[in-house]
Order: C-alpha cells, then sequence, then structure tokens
C-alpha cells in the first residue's frame, strides 16, 4: 500500500470533487491551493495537521478515517485468508464484499477490495467476470514490493489455472519473476503461490522446475496447521515424483497424504478420497501395475464419481485386459455423459479397441481426428499410449505407412516430454 499521506491526498482529492468545490475553497487559509494541488497528486508530504484540517473543512474526521480504513483492510485480509484456505464464506460477509465494489478505481481501498473479490469470483468458478476485473485493476498496479502488487501477483498466478494457461503462467515468471514481490507476504501466501507455478510447471512438462517449486512451496508451509494445504503439496509432489519416474518417492508422498486424510477428519471429503486414489492407480498404472491400478481406480470412483478417473479405470482395464469390466464400464458411462474433450476421445478409442474386427478405414478416421488433437493440446501421455496401440493395429491389417506414422507420433510426442523436461 502507498503511504497514508497519499492515502490521505486522494481522500482529500475525491472528497473536493464530489462536493464540487475549488482548490480555493478548501486551501483557503491552510495552505496555497498550488500546495493543496501537489497534496492531493501524492507530490509533496504536509503535516499531519495540515492533512486534518483539510479533511475537516470537507465534514470528514481523519481518525475516523483512518479507522474506518484499518477496519475495511483486516475485513479483507480475513477474507483473503480463507480464500486461499478453501473455507466457506459466510453469505453476510460475502454481501459486504460486493458492498465495497465501487464503479470506479478511486481510493487503494477500492483496488484492495476489487482484487479479494475477484479472487472470490475464481473460486465460485466466475472466471470470465473475474479476468475482465483483474483487466480493470491492472493500470493501477504499481509493480512494487507492496500489499496491492501482492494480491495482484498471487490473484493473477491463480488466474492462469482456472483458464488452464499453464504455458502463460510459466512464461511470465520466466520473463518478470513475480515470486520475489511476495518476499514479504506471509509464508502462506508465499506456500500457495510455489504451489500454483509447480502445478504450472508440471502440466507444461517442466517437471524438474515443478519439483523446485513444489519444494520451495513446502518449505514454506512448514510448521503450519492446514491439512488440506499439506494434502494438497504431498499429492502435487506425488503426481510429479510420479512423472519423473520416481515411483518410490511418489509411493511415499501419497502414502503421507493417505495417512493425513484417515488422520483429519475436518478434510474426509469424497473428493479428497476420490483425488488421492485416482494419483495412486496412475502411479502405479505408469509402472505396468495393472491390476493395482484398476483396484485404485475402483477405490476413487466409489468414494466420488469423477469422470476423469473413470475414462483411467477404462484405460487401466484395457491394459490389464479385463475386457469383461471394460465393457461393463462402456456401458455404464456412455459417450454422451463425457464433456470434456480428450475423454471423449478416449471413451472412443477405447470403444473401437475392444472390437473384435477392425477395418483400415475405421483406424484412419480415429487416427487423423483424434490424434492432431492430443498433439496439439500437449497431451502426451494420452499420444504416447494410444498412438502405438493403432501402430499394432495398422500391423495387423499390413498398413505398414500408417503403423510407422503412429510410432513416429509417439516418438515426437516422448521427445518433446524430454525436452521440456532438460529445460
Amino acid at each position: 500500500m502507498q503511504s497514508k499521506e497519499h492515502s490521505w491526498g486522494k481522500l482529500i482529492k475525491l472528497h473536493r470533487q464530489k462536493q464540487q468545490l475549488k482548490q480555493d475553497d478548501v486551501a483557503f487559509g491552510i495552505c496555497t491551493p498550488s500546495y493543496l494541488s501537489r497534496i492531493e497528486n501524492g507530490m509533496v508530504i504536509a503535516e499531519q495537521a495540515i492533512y486534518e484540517q483539510l479533511l475537516a473543512r470537507l465534514g470528514i474526521n481523519l481518525m475516523d478515517q483512518q479507522f474506518k480504513q484499518q477496519e475495511q483492510i483486516s475485513f479483507l485480509e480475513e477474507l483473503y485468508e480463507k480464500l486461499l484456505s478453501n473455507e466457506s464464506l459466510h453469505q453476510k460477509a460475502i454481501e459486504k464484499l460486493m458492498q465495497m465494489q465501487s464503479f470506479g478505481v478511486q481510493l487503494e481501498e477500492d483496488l484492495f477490495a476489487k482484487l479479494v473479490y475477484s479472487r472470490y469470483l475464481l473460486s465460485i468458478k466466475e472466471d470470465d467476470q473475474a479476468r475482465n476485473l483483474l483487466l480493470e485493476i491492472e493500470p493501477f498496479i504499481h509493480w512494487k514490493h507492496d500489499r496491492l502488487t501482492q494480491l495482484y501477483v498471487a490473484i493473477t498466478g491463480f488466474a492462469y489455472l482456472s483458464f488452464l494457461e499453464f504455458a502463460e503462467f510459466v512464461e511470465r515468471e520466466e520473463r518478470l519473476p513475480c515470486a520475489h514481490y511476495l518476499q514479504t507476504a506471509t509464508s502462506f501466501e508465499q506456500a500457495n503461490y510455489y504451489y500454483h507455478l509447480a502445478f504450472a510447471y508440471h502440466r507444461n512438462y517442466n517437471f524438474q522446475k515443478a519439483l523446485i517449486h513444489i519444494e520451495k512451496a513446502s518449505a514454506t508451509f512448514s510448521h503450519q496447521y492446514k491439512p488440506l494445504f499439506q494434502l494438497k503439496i504431498y499429492s502435487m509432489k506425488g503426481v510429479i515424483y510420479n512423472d519423473l519416474h520416481r515411483f518410490q518417492e511418489a509411493n511415499v508422498e501419497f502414502n503421507a497424504g493417505l495417512d493425513l486424510l484417515n488422520h483429519v477428519t475436518a478434510i474426509q471429503t469424497p473428493m479428497q478420497w476420490s483425488s488421492i486414489h485416482n494419483n495412486i492407480a496412475y502411479c502405479y498404472e505408469c509402472q505396468g501395475l495393472f491390476e493395482q491400478a484398476v483396484h485404485h481406480y475402483k477405490i476413487a470412483n466409489e468414494s466420488e464419481e469423477d469422470l476423469l478417473a473413470i475414462i483411467n479405470w477404462m484405460r487401466a482395464c484395457y491394459q490389464l485386459g479385463d475386457f469383461n469390466l471394460l465393457h461393463k464400464l462402456l456401458n455404464k458411462y456412455p459417450f454422451e455423459q463425457f464433456s470434456v474433450q480428450h475423454q471423449k476421445y478416449q471413451w472412443r478409442l477405447l470403444q473401437f479397441a475392444c472390437k473384435k474386427e477392425i477395418t483400415l478405414e475405421s483406424l484412419k478416421a480415429l487416427d487423423e481426428e483424434i490424434f492432431p488433437y492430443f498433439m496439439e493440446q500437449d497431451y502426451y501421455s494420452l499420444t504416447l499410449f494410444y498412438a502405438p496401440l493403432w501402430g499394432q493395429f495398422y500391423e495387423q491389417l499390413h498398413a505398414y505407412k500408417q503403423s510407422a506414422k503412429c510410432y513416429k507420433m509417439a516418438f515426437t510426442a516422448s521427445e518433446k516430454v524430454r525436452q521440456r523436461m532438460s529445460s
């Protein structure tokens, strides 16, 4: 935040303009109009008595104004802490936050309120409204080590994740290292930002950098009792280790997460049980331990039905060779139930792969529609599984040119992952 004197200058200007008074009218007997102009624009810092007299002439008590501002900032900080901790907000608090949303950005308290409101909007998936608000705020950010810059950096980072703009988030951090703006923020806020960076780097296949940032998050967060966030760190670290093929270390993190879930009732939600078992299942799948993978995908979906875990379960069934269970799952969860594009494509590929008779034309139709999408969207792990499978199907039909094309596609995906992992 700017100095209190700069805030007082803005406050004087705001209320003078609201009351349609000239600078001469307000300054008379206190200071010159030109000096008032410099006070209003933050070009000089006057004695506190001057500010008190100028505000009094506008009908404002400086002490009351300071108390009101501190009360508002404390309320907003408390709300922001709850949003970071994934705690639900009381309806009265939400209504109060909405009442603080002025039509313009006149005082720094207005900026603060808008930033916290944008974070609230992201938490309820009103992403477009949040982005528009952040774009409105952006020109007023000074990019200094102040509270407003800290909030803007952290909230826009979270917004990148909400919009699945992982590469853009990574690019911003590489171009303009923003983490240093949070050096004076609370350790929990710093840990959150490192966690979000780790998430973005991981989804951008920069696994080594993802590991660096999740370790920073873990170190910064130590000795705090926020079990849900600790669970997120265990899970994220396990996922990163898994993609680095450090499976034993991944299992240590996932087991720590399970242990935490078993002992902290407050975080024992169906979603958390499903998520941790889905991660464990995928870890087994990556090791070729398909029976264990199917077992944990089943547990994940018994906790809470999740379409991502379901499509993963189907894929593991295929790899295990349990076509009876796969057919049951395909019938229980039909194509129409899926809305995410890569899940819909996987459903079609798996359903086709179960057919006893395949034709070259049907193979090519799916190949040409789906695999370019996987590559364009950087779904390299999906390409690495399905492209070689299609290559085998082409080989069975003696379509060796098409088969070679699929194997080449898988090799390209593998190289892209390797390049990003080593960057």
